[in-house]
């Protein structure tokens, strides 16, 4: 496929006080609306942008205390947060559009499915259903300074062992930014909202009639089988896909697949 713009462009949107990074990418079509995992950013998911850009509008964006956004100094709930994500995309024309959300990408894209119906052609689900936060093992923190790029490189496959390198030399590309001493640092990862995601989505979910496809990764246990019956019984428009040999960060593992079903899912909408 021919790619019209390799790059997208950037700019930041003013939100309930904060600043919003965004990344747009070129092309026409239907408008697609990226929200990525805690502790990445909006370009964790360039390798799907640059896939279908030219057939859709795309817009991703960097959620409060990632990459480029604003950390928040007060507790910010997730349903706020959620509307920040949405005052972002309206003020760009970008609805109704398709919402792709990874994780907690995609807790905000249950909240705002289930309130705003009308916005939403369809909505992506990349492994994240209702779950439990408590009791989930905790990772160390990261090193609070890397010497050199091959030093964070390192960190990287470590922390993300099923990356292909694409995913991993993204990361060091965009993930990192030097301190007032010259020192590599890791940008915002999310520790401010954290605090945040316990938060019950099932009463949010049972209002979904939003088309929605559910993509699993197959060495992931954050959704339970319970949960997936659950779901079953409650969107009526429910398509759910594994992507086998992926961990929880299904489109850096294995993007190629991500995208055959991320691209499936949006011809089967005929938008």
């Amino acid at each position: 496929m021919i790619i019209l713009n390799p790059q997208p462009r950037e700019g930041y949107l003013k939100s309930s006080g904060y600043k919003i990074h965004y990344l747009q990418w070129g092309g026409s079509g239907p408008k697609l609306v990226f929200i990525h995992s805690m502790g990445v950013d909006a370009h964790s998911l360039d390798m799907l942008s640059e896939a279908l850009q030219g057939e859709y509008q795309i817009l991703a964006l960097d959620i409060l205390d990632h990459g480029d956004s604003d950390t928040p100094k007060d507790v910010v709930s997730l349903e706020e947060h959620a509307e920040i994500m949405r005052d972002c995309y309206r003020q760009l024309g970008f609805e109704p559009n398709v919402l792709v959300g990874h994780s907690v990408g995609g807790m905000m894209g249950m909240i705002l499915a289930a309130k705003h119906p009308d916005e939403f052609n369809g909505l992506a689900l990349v492994d994240i259903a209702p779950f439990e936060l408590t009791g989930r093992p905790t990772r160390p923190p990261p090193p609070n300074f890397f010497c050199d790029e091959n030093e964070a490189r390192d960190y990287f496959r470590q922390r993300y062992p099923g990356f292909t390198p694409e995913a991993v030399e993204n990361r060091v590309k965009h993930a990192l930014v030097k301190n007032e001493k010259g020192k590599l640092v890791l940008k915002p990862t999310g520790a401010a909202i954290r605090s945040s995601l316990a938060v019950d989505l099932w009463p949010y979910v049972e209002r979904i009639k939003t088309p929605t496809l559910m993509v699993l990764g197959g060495e992931s246990t954050l959704v339970t089988e319970d949960t997936l019956k659950r779901m079953e019984k409650v969107v009526p428009k429910l398509n759910i896909v594994t992507v086998e040999e992926a961990t929880h960060m299904v489109p850096q593992d294995k993007p190629e697949e991500f995208e055959t079903q991320i691209r499936a899912f949006l011809k089967d909408l005929k938008i």
